[in-house]
Formats: structure tokens, C-alpha cells, sequence
């Protein structure tokens, strides 16, 4: 599916910037669309540029006529695959669904045209497409790589490469220099406001020294030399974890400098594409064999190891249980690799996954359910599919108990107080006093008995006394039980302002004021001064005059018997605080006091008779 997010991973975060840069300055002239699927436009930057995308397979591919020939999409692709993003949008899901059915439309013609088609036709295709790419040129050279001379020149340049890349990346990194001339020349530089742009101009400058080692490494996968890519990968990392300090640090930006680089390097191989690239080449099987083997030598005995060193491992693993040539040989090669638990069953659940084998992929998703909520979904989902109702009962319960939020409504959808009592009425207990839910509390009532119904209301009274939200929730049930006792210790109890939703507090005290009113009348004449004195840190103005001329027209509504003693008590607070101006237009609002009187007419002067 094409997004942002595609062009993000197609492009360097510079690229993608300046990209965006040339999109909103719009830069994009002529965008058209010959084809549901594909796409052309000039784009100026310092030139006008041709550029092109099409959408295949559910990708997206770009074509540009500038020099720009670094990793990743040019600035002017960026631009015009941000156009097409907002212009095309919403058909391009519909658009590239038809493309990718009519490529499996054609696969069976393909198929067939290919057996019927002579040699000689084939060798001829053969030869355009692989001079047509570099890359599929190298991957052709390394298949049946038992044929292919050992000093191939590619494979000696990567070895030479490989030589030396810890000494460069260990001069490189070394040398960078962070001071006040590389602050002030940076884009990100501002004299009143460094906050976080030290350090993120330190990081862009060291993406830049790591976007040749980034290339160089994606060039071996690409190629097709698996084994060479890893021993670069881990190479690299390791040396860069190494590097100790640049040569100067003004500013003091980097806690731990080698961490830093690590972390930023992985982050620009990964929106580069790795590791999923390692595996996109074709593979002869030596090398995939060859690969397999050095990961388990490697992982078995690792000659140095970094921060998060499993963690950093892991996708590149999980990428080739993920293949479903790699899968099957996975386990055997790294049988003596130094992995946690929990690392060797998420390859399994791969593993079972990619090969498939449902048990195996059941059995490995068992043992991550209490630590992995969406592994606990996909199980869910799959003992549900199958149909096996005990099996998915026991997962339920477990990932309930780990996570009721997000499993709750799963079990309310899925069983009944009939298939699952215990579970269900958990479920449904939850859910109303997270939600605060009226309705569920009466499906739940019939499932309790009289001392769970008690025990239910208390907790969410302790819940609202404790953190002061669903308070009317709390209020309300202790007046279904008519709990009058409880209702009024627990109303008078709180601190008023404190809860945040007004609307809360003044159904809670509409619920006392319904049936205990007159000791809700007496803390209102001794609460409301108090709060206008200064109680619990009150600040006098419009919210506080508000709120308090709310909680007596609410209480008036609610107990039309104490009318005469609220607005007794509104006209006291009237007389009491004369000053405040804003309270008296609060209890006039609230038709509390009586309406202002007009000032009376003053009498016209008398104009002056002429003489």
C-alpha cells in the first residue's frame, strides 16, 4: 500500500524533507495520470525534472531524468509521490488492487507462454533485462555462484571493502567535529532556542558520513552476496559501537557516543529497507546456505557484542524466518546460537508461520501470549476460526487477566453468561466500571449475587472517592440501591472542586439533594462561603462562580422543597461578597436572585427660554 510512510522508507530523511520542501512550494507542474496505475509531472528544483511512478504489486516505483544517484529516491520523486498522495488518495488502494489482479490474471498465460516459447526467445529476454540492471546482472552472476571464478571483481572489491570497514568507519566517525561553527552553520540553528536541535543536527551530520557505508552495504544485498552483507552489517555495528567520542563535542550533545551513531544507523537501514532487502535478491541456494551458516557460527560465539545486541539481531532473523526458503533450514543453523528464549520462540512463531505448521505456530504463540498482546490476539482469532471452543476459552481467560482493556469486548462479542459465566460476567464487571456504564451494570445485576451487587458499588465508589472520576457513576448506583447513608458520607465526602467533569458533581448532588436534602442544604451554606474564602486553594472568578451557582440550581431542581433556602442562601452570598460582580451575574443567570433593576429615569433638563 502506498503512503507517506512508503516514501519515508524509499528516501533518506534529508531527501524526504527537501522533497516535501519542493511539494508545498509547488513545485510539482503537470501532474497527469495516463494510467490508473501510473503517473508523470515536471518537477522543478534547480531544474525541471520528468518524473514517473507506477504502482505494481502493491508497491510503488519511481523514475527521475536528474543526476541524483545516491541510495534511496531523488528529492523530486518525494514531491511528485506527495502530489499523487493528495490528489489520487483515495483511489490508489482500488487502483492498485485491479493492477495486482490483473497480474495474477496473466500468470497462467505467463506460465504457458514461457513453455511455449524457444530457447532462443528466451536467452535473447534474458540478455536485455540483465543488461538493463546492474543488479539483477550481479544476482545473475552469483546464482550457480560453483561456476563463477572466486576473484570475480565483484566479490573482490566487496571483500576489499569489507577489509577496511572498521578502520574507516572508526576515522570517519572519529573525526567529526561539533562546535559553535558547526552549530551556527546548521539548518536547524537557532540563537533563542537550541532545546533538542543540537542533538538533531548532530545526528542528520552523521547520517551523512553514514550514507556511503549505508549504500555499500545495500549494494551486497542487492547483489545477492548474502554472506558478505551480514559480515558487513555486523562489522559495522560493532565498530561503530566502538567509536568512543568525535574528535570535539563543544555542547556535550552525545551521552554515550558510540550508542548514539548505533542507533542512528540502524534507524537509516532500516527506513533504507533492512533488513527486508537482504532476502529480496535471487538467491542461488550455496549462498543462502553459505548465509545460514555463518549466522550460526557467528551468534554461537560473536567476537564483541553492543547495546540491545539480541534486540539489533532480531529483525535481521526474524526477516529470514520469514522466507520461505531460509525458514526451513533456520532452526538447525543457529541451534548453537547464544539466543534468549523469548527470542528462539518468536523465530518459531515465524518459522510456523512462513512454512506453515498450525501447531507448531500455536504452540509458539501459547508461550508469548502473557507478554505479547497482539500474539494473543492472533491466537484468539485463530482457536476461534478453527472452532475449538475449549482451546479458545483458556486463551481468553489468560488474556483477559493480562490485558481486560483491550480483551474485554472480545469476550463480551464471543461467549455468553451461558458458554463462559465466570469469564463473561469478569468481562462485563470490567467494562461498566471502566466505562462508567449504566446500561452494563443492568445486564450485570442479574448475574451477581446481592453481596456482589454490594461489592461491585463499593469499588466504584472507592474508584471515584480515589481519583475523583465516575463520580455520578458511583452516585447513581448508590441511589438504585437507595443507600441513602452511603450516598450522603459519600457526596459530602469529596472535595467538589476536585472533580474535574462539572456535570458529574452536579448529578452527584442531584442524587443526594433527590433523597437526602437537608443535609446537603446545611454544607452548602458552609461550603460554598468557604470556597469563596479560599477552600482547597479556590480561585474567585467566572469557573468558580459558575460552578457554584450550578450546584444550588441544580439542588433547587432537584429538591423543589429547599427553593426558599437556596435562594435565601444565594442572597447571602450576594450580601457577603458585594464586591464580586462576577458572582452576582452567575446567580442572576442561574435565576437565583432577582433580575437586575433598571436605574430609574433621570428627568430631562429643562432647555433655557429664550429672552
Amino acid at each position: 500500500m502506498f503512503t507517506r510512510q512508503t516514501l519515508r522508507r524509499l528516501a533518506s530523511d534529508k531527501v524526504f524533507d527537501r522533497g516535501q520542501d519542493l511539494y508545498e512550494a509547488g513545485a510539482v507542474k503537470k501532474l497527469e495520470r495516463p494510467g490508473p496505475t501510473r503517473f508523470l509531472a515536471r518537477v522543478k528544483g534547480t531544474y525541471s525534472y520528468n518524473t514517473m511512478a507506477w504502482l505494481a504489486s502493491g508497491d510503488v516505483e519511481f523514475s527521475c531524468d536528474c543526476p541524483y544517484d545516491f541510495e534511496g529516491i531523488c528529492k523530486h520523486c518525494v514531491a511528485l509521490g506527495l502530489a499523487i498522495l493528495d490528489k489520487y488518495g483515495a483511489s490508489l488502494p482500488a487502483a492498485a488492487a485491479a493492477e495486482t489482479a490483473a497480474a495474477n490474471a496473466h500468470a497462467p498465460a505467463l506460465a504457458a507462454a514461457w513453455a511455449d516459447r524457444p530457447e532462443a526467445d528466451k536467452l535473447r529476454f534474458l540478455h536485455q533485462a540483465l543488461a538493463k540492471s546492474d543488479d539483477l546482472a550481479r544476482q545473475f552472476l552469483a546464482f550457480g555462484a560453483a561456476s563463477v571464478p572466486t576473484a570475480a571483481p565483484a566479490v573482490t572489491t566487496a571483500a576489499d571493502l569489507l577489509d577496511t570497514l572498521a578502520e574507516r568507519l572508526t576515522d570517519t566517525l572519529s573525526a567529526l567535529v561539533f562546535d559553535e561553527d558547526f552549530w551556527e552553520q546548521s539548518q536547524a540553528y537557532d540563537a533563542y532556542d537550541e532545546s533538542d536541535s543540537l542533538y538533531t543536527a548532530g545526528l542528520e551530520e552523521i547520517s551523512t558520513e553514514l550514507e556511503l557505508f549505508v549504500r555499500e552495504l545495500l549494494g551486497l544485498a542487492r547483489a545477492g552476496q548474502l554472506v558478505l552483507a551480514l559480515r558487513y552489517w555486523a562489522t559495522a555495528s560493532l565498530a561503530i559501537f566502538q567509536v568512543e567520542e568525535p574528535a570535539l563535542d563543544d555542547f556535550g550533545i552525545f551521552g554515550d557516543y558510540g550508542t548514539d551513531v548505533l542507533e542512528r544507523w540502524e534507524t537509516d537501514l532500516q527506513a533504507a529497507g533492512w533488513p527486508q532487502v537482504l532476502l529480496a535478491a535471487v538467491l542461488p541456494p550455496t549462498e543462502l546456505a553459505a548465509a545460514l551458516r555463518w549466522l550460526g557460527e557467528y551468534l554461537a560465539s560473536p567476537p564483541g557484542q553492543w547495546t540491545n545486541f539480541e534486540g539489533s539481531w532480531l529483525p535481521l532473523l526474524l526477516a529470514f524466518a520469514a522466507d520461505a526458503s531460509a525458514a526451513p533450514q533456520l532452526a538447525d543453523a543457529l541451534q548453537n546460537a547464544k539466543l534468549s528464549p523469548e527470542a528462539r520462540t518468536r523465530l518459531t512463531l515465524q518459522t510456523a508461520r512462513t512454512l506453515p505448521d498450525e501447531a507448531a505456530w500455536a504452540a509458539a504463540a501459547a508461550t508469548l501470549l502473557p507478554t505479547d498482546a497482539t500474539v494473543a490476539q492472533q491466537l484468539l482469532y485463530f482457536y476461534h476460526s478453527k472452532g475449538e471452543g475449549a482451546a479458545r476459552l483458556r486463551t481468553a481467560e489468560k488474556a483477559f487477566a493480562t490485558w481486560p482493556d483491550r480483551f474485554g469486548g472480545f469476550v463480551l462479542d464471543i461467549f455468553t453468561p451461558e458458554t463462559a459465566p465466570a469469564l463473561y460476567r469478569a468481562a462485563l464487571r470490567h467494562r461498566a466500571l471502566a466505562n462508567h456504564s449504566l446500561p452494563d451494570f443492568a445486564l450485570l445485576g442479574p448475574l451477581l449475587s446481592a453481596a456482589e451487587v454490594a461489592g461491585f458499588v463499593q469499588a466504584a465508589v472507592d474508584r471515584a472517592r480515589a481519583s475523583h472520576h465516575g463520580v455520578a457513576f458511583a452516585a447513581d448506583l448508590l441511589a438504585q440501591q437507595a443507600d441513602t447513608n452511603s450516598l450522603r458520607k459519600f457526596v459530602l465526602g469529596l472535595e467538589w472542586l476536585n472533580v474535574s467533569r462539572p456535570d458529574e458533581m452536579e448529578r452527584a448532588l442531584a442524587r443526594l439533594a433527590a433523597l437526602n436534602p437537608l443535609p446537603l442544604m446545611l454544607e452548602l451554606e458552609t461550603r460554598l462561603p468557604a470556597y469563596l474564602a479560599g477552600r482547597a486553594n479556590a480561585k474567585r472568578g467566572h469557573v468558580l462562580y459558575q460552578r457554584l451557582a450550578s450546584w444550588l440550581a441544580t439542588t433547587r431542581h432537584a429538591a423543589p422543597r429547599l427553593t426558599e433556602p437556596v435562594l435565601r442562601l444565594a442572597g447571602e452570598l450576594r450580601e457577603e461578597f458585594r464586591t464580586l460582580h462576577g458572582l452576582r451575574d452567575a446567580l442572576r443567570l442561574a435565576d437565583l436572585l432577582p433580575p437586575a433593576e433598571l436605574p430609574p429615569e433621570k428627568a430631562k433638563p429643562k432647555g433655557r427660554r429664550g429672552k
